[in-house]
C-alpha cells in the first residue's frame, strides 16, 4: 500500500499522504464559520445601531465611538492571541476564547445602558479576534499543500459574505415592532436585541466544530510532540480515507524551530514579533504588511459609505450626466440625522447585500483561478483591476457604471486570501499565529484611520482624494511584484 511507510517523511510529504477528504471539508466550515462570527463581531453592529441610537437617545459622538468600539478590541487584543495561538496552540486558543465572545455578546445584546453596551462589544470583539490569529493558520497547516490556496481563499470568502449574511437576516428582524417591557433590567426587548442574539449562531456552532477536529499537527510537531502530531495525521487520514492503513515512524519539520526563554509576557510578545521583521524575514513582512495596508484603507475606509452611495443614486433625483464625485460630494454634505420614528430602511440593507454577495462571489472565483495563474499574479491582477476601476469612476457618468465601479475599486480587498495564504507559507511554524493577527492590526487600524479621513474629505475634496487612493494602490501593486514567485523556495515552509 502507498500510504504505508517507515521512512521518516517531511511534514509536507505526511500531510498530503493524509488525502483530502471528510476532515478537511469540516475543519474548513468550522474555521469558515469562526471567522464569520468574528466579522460579524465587527461588522454586525453597524446594522443595527440607528436604532440603538433611538433606543438609548445616543448622540452623534457617542454613536461613532459605539460603532468605533468593535474594531478598537480588535487591534488591542490581536498581540493576545497571536502569541496565544503560537503557544499553547491554535485549536486551544479557539475553544478557549471563542465561547467567552459569545457570553460577552449575548449579554451585550440585553444591556440597558450605553456605557455597558460599549464594555461589552470591546469585550467580546477582544474575544473573537482569535479567531483570524488562530482559525487561519490552523487550516492553513491542516490541509494537503495542493489545496491550501484554494482553502484560504474560501475562508477569506466567509469574511466577505458577512455583511450580505448580516442584512439576510436583519432584512425580517428589523421590520418587526415588537418591544417587551423588562423592568427587572430597565430595558425594552426590541427587534435590534433579537437580531444581536441571531447573529451569535455561527460562533456557537463554529465552536462546537473545532472541538470535533484535533490540534494543528506542525504546531505539534514545533513544539517537539512528534507522536502527538503523527496521531492527528492517522486521525485526517482515517476522516479522509475511512479504515485504510496509515503507518509512519517518523514525522520532521525541514525548518528549524527556535524557542525562547523568559516568562514576561512582554518578553514573548517581543520574541514573537521581532524576528517578523529581522533578516531573512523582513523582505516578506514588509511587502505583505504594505499591500495589505494599501488595500485595506481603500476598501475598510470606503466600505461604510456603501450604502450611503447607492441610496443617493436612487434619491428620486437624476444622477445620470453626474460623476461618481459629483454625487458623493453631495451625500456626504448632507447633514442627516437618524429619525427615531422610523426604522432602518430596507434599501439602506439592499444595498448592502449586493456590495458584499459580489464580494463574497468573486472571492470564491478566485479560488478557481489563483491555482493555474499562481498567488502572485492573481495578486497583481487584482490591484490592476482595482487601479483601472478607480480612474474611471473619476470620469464615468453613468449612474450604474458608476455604481458598479465603486464596488470594484473596494474589491481590492480580495487580495486578503492570498495574503494569508502568504502569511503560512513564508514564516517560520512558531511565528504564524503572531503573523497573521498582525494582518489584522494593520487591515483594521490603517482602515480605522481611513475610516475618519475620507469622512472628512468626502464632500469637499472628493476627487483629489479618490486619486489619492488609486496613488495608494498603485504603490501596492509595485511592492507587490516583488512578492516571491510560486515555485520560490523562499515560498515553502
Amino acid at each position: 500500500m502507498d500510504d504505508i511507510t517507515d521512512e521518516k517523511l517531511d511534514f509536507e510529504e505526511a500531510i498530503n499522504k493524509t488525502g483530502f477528504g471528510k476532515y478537511n471539508i469540516c475543519l474548513l466550515i468550522a474555521c469558515c464559520l469562526l471567522i464569520l462570527a468574528m466579522y460579524i463581531d465587527i461588522f454586525g453592529f453597524s446594522i443595527v445601531l440607528p436604532d440603538v441610537a433611538c433606543d438609548m437617545g445616543l448622540s452623534t459622538t457617542q454613536q461613532g465611538l459605539l460603532s468605533a468600539i468593535p474594531l478598537i478590541g480588535v487591534m488591542i487584543s490581536s498581540y493576545v492571541w497571536g502569541l496565544s495561538a503560537d503557544t499553547i496552540g491554535r485549536q486551544k486558543t479557539l475553544l478557549l476564547a471563542m465561547p467567552v465572545s459569545i457570553i460577552w455578546s449575548l449579554a451585550a445584546s440585553m444591556t440597558p445602558t450605553y456605557t455597558s453596551l460599549a464594555v461589552l462589544k470591546l469585550m467580546s470583539a477582544c474575544f473573537s479576534s482569535s479567531a483570524n490569529a488562530a482559525a487561519f493558520v490552523l487550516l492553513g497547516e491542516s490541509v494537503p499543500s495542493d489545496y491550501r490556496s484554494k482553502f484560504m481563499f474560501l475562508m477569506a470568502s466567509a469574511t466577505m459574505f458577512v455583511q450580505l449574511i448580516i442584512s439576510i437576516v436583519a432584512l425580517p428582524i428589523l421590520q418587526l415592532t415588537f418591544s417587551i417591557n423588562m423592568p427587572l433590567i430597565n430595558l425594552n426587548y426590541r427587534p435590534w436585541r433579537l437580531l444581536l442574539q441571531l447573529i451569535t449562531f455561527p460562533g456557537i456552532f463554529g465552536t462546537i466544530g473545532i472541538m470535533l477536529v484535533r490540534e494543528s499537527p506542525k504546531f505539534l510537531l514545533s513544539k517537539d510532540h512528534e507522536k502527538d502530531a503523527i496521531d492527528v495525521l492517522k486521525t485526517i487520514h482515517k476522516w479522509n480515507k475511512g479504515s485504510s492503513e496509515f503507518k509512519i515512524s517518523s514525522v520532521h519539520l525541514k525548518e528549524t524551530i527556535t524557542t525562547y526563554s523568559g516568562n514576561s509576557v512582554w518578553k514573548k510578545i517581543w520574541n514573537q514579533t521581532a524576528p517578523l521583521f529581522k533578516p531573512p524575514l523582513l523582505k516578506n513582512s514588509l511587502i505583505l504588511y504594505y499591500i495589505l495596508l494599501c488595500a485595506y484603507m481603500t476598501s475598510t475606509g470606503y466600505t461604510m459609505w456603501v450604502p450611503t452611495m447607492t441610496n443617493a443614486y436612487f434619491n428620486g433625483e437624476d444622477n445620470n450626466g453626474k460623476t461618481f464625485c459629483e454625487v458623493a460630494s453631495k451625500a456626504a454634505s448632507q447633514n442627516l440625522t437618524t429619525d427615531c420614528s422610523t426604522t432602518i430602511q430596507p434599501m439602506t440593507l439592499y444595498a448592502v447585500m449586493c456590495y458584499s454577495g459580489m464580494s463574497g462571489t468573486l472571492n470564491i472565483l478566485l479560488t478557481f483561478i489563483v491555482g493555474p495563474l499562481g498567488k502572485k499574479r492573481t495578486t497583481l491582477l487584482v490591484f490592476i483591476i482595482a487601479i483601472i476601476a478607480g480612474v474611471l469612476l473619476l470620469f464615468v457618468k453613468q449612474s450604474i457604471a458608476s455604481i458598479g465601479l465603486f464596488f470594484i475599486f473596494l474589491y481590492v480587498a480580495l487580495i486578503l486570501g492570498n495574503v494569508n495564504t502568504y502569511l503560512v507559507e513564508l514564516n517560520p511554524t512558531q511565528l504564524r499565529g503572531m503573523a497573521t493577527c498582525l494582518s489584522v492590526v494593520v487591515a483594521r487600524g490603517f482602515g480605522f484611520f481611513s475610516v475618519q479621513l475620507i469622512a472628512t474629505l468626502l464632500s469637499d475634496h472628493c476627487r483629489p482624494m479618490i486619486g489619492g487612493y488609486i496613488a495608494l494602490i498603485t504603490s501596492g501593486l509595485l511592492i507587490a511584484i516583488w512578492l516571491p514567485a510560486d515555485n520560490s523556495p523562499s515560498g515553502k515552509s
